[in-house]
């Protein structure tokens, strides 16, 4: 056996090696769907496809997920090229399953006239964060778009302000030039000690957050009765490096109590 041979072999053992090995499904067919090489992982993903235990075909596996993919591979007219990518097939839990579907992510490669890839990738716990930020997002939104009488924040070590929104200047009347003040600038000057900043944050630090009510002052100088949450961000731990982070969440609410209650509370505080 000639030396081109022998490398020929060697790296078509390689590339055998490689394909059952990757951490990733990967199947090739021919151009009716027909499987010639599937590899470990994509046998695992597919194995709930199959109805009797055999992956002979690769469009009757996805028959009932991608229906549209046999003609669609058909349709394809070049060559070459990519048939789909990322296409999302939802694999159902069962009857009375409690838990979410599988979803693996497709891509379909046409090698050649004859041979076709198909890359198969188990995304499940990807969709799942998606979805998760798409909540939180929206949670988010609401505060800051949707409720009225809200007003979030983010603070950095210092318990400056990072940066600032549409709910900020609707509650309080302050603009962006608020950014790189203390949060105090939301409270009266006669009933911020010099020390609360820090205290706050502290306790913010100690317990998770710090939570208080009392007369809070918009930009205009008029007062309203508020509270203010204030919680550290998760992920704080990487701000030593960079004090200007944002550090602490701010959540500031008018609860719209009567001027009269402000008004005996300021007498309080006088006649003290």
């Amino acid at each position: 056996m000639s030396r081109e041979a022998n490398d020929f072999g060697a790296e078509h053992e390689a590339l055998i090696q490689f394909l059952y090995l990757a951490p990733v499904g990967l199947v090739q067919t021919n151009a009716q769907g027909d499987v010639t090489m599937m590899n470990p992982v994509a046998a695992q993903l597919l194995m709930p496809l199959s109805h009797d235990g055999g992956l002979d075909n690769l469009f009757t596996a996805l028959e009932k997920v991608a229906p549209e993919l046999r003609a669609r591979t058909a349709q394809h007219g070049e060559p070459y090229g990519k048939i789909c990518d990322g296409l999302h097939l939802y694999l159902e839990a069962g009857a009375g399953a409690k838990r979410a579907p599988q979803v693996l992510a497709l891509t379909l490669l046409k090698l050649d006239p004859e041979r076709i890839m198909a890359v198969i990738d188990d995304i499940t716990e990807q969709v799942r964060r998606e979805r998760r930020l798409r909540q939180n997002d929206a949670w988010l939104n609401a505060i800051l778009t949707g409720v009225q009488d809200y007003a979030l924040v983010s603070l950095d070590l210092q318990g400056r302000l990072c940066d600032w929104n549409a709910s900020v200047k609707r509650v309080t009347g302050f603009g962006p030039d608020a950014v790189g003040r203390p949060f105090t600038i939301f409270y009266p000057p006669e009933e911020v000690a010099l020390e609360y900043r820090q205290d706050r944050l502290r306790e913010a630090d100690a317990s998770g957050w710090s939570l208080d009510e009392g007369r809070r002052q918009r930009a205009d100088g008029a007062v309203f009765w508020g509270s203010t949450l204030v919680a550290p961000l998760p992920e704080r731990e990487a701000l030593p490096g960079d004090p200007d982070s944002a550090a602490y969440c701010l959540i500031l609410r008018d609860l719209g109590k009567p001027q009269d209650t402000i008004a005996r509370h300021q007498e309080n505080v006088y006649a003290a």
